[in-house]
């Protein structure tokens, strides 16, 4: 995959980072991990275990979406400088 279609795919994937409906979505299902750990009986200490580390793998799962997106803004950054060099370049003749 070229720069150019990383770049577009990080915008792509931002788009979905800041729906309102990925935001409601991940908040749910965050609240819900939460309400089953605090919400479990002292002796369920396999659920709440399980929850805990559910919790932690989706945050670890958003913050590396995060990620892509924000390589995909410095990706298209460097894109366009490049492309800025190389005109400057052929213009200059150097």
């Amino acid at each position: 995959m070229g720069d150019l279609e990383n770049t577009r795919r990080a915008e792509q994937a931002r788009q979905i980072l800041d729906s309102p409906l990925w935001n409601e979505a991940w908040e749910s299902y965050r609240a819900r991990l939460i309400e089953i750990w605090e919400g479990s009986k002292p002796d369920e200490v396999t659920l709440r275990e399980e929850a805990k580390q559910l919790l932690r793998v989706a945050q670890a799962a958003r913050r590396h979406l995060e990620r892509i997106v924000i390589d995909g803004k410095v990706s298209a950054e460097s894109i366009k400088i490049e492309a800025q060099r190389k005109k400057w370049y052929q213009r200059t003749g150097t």
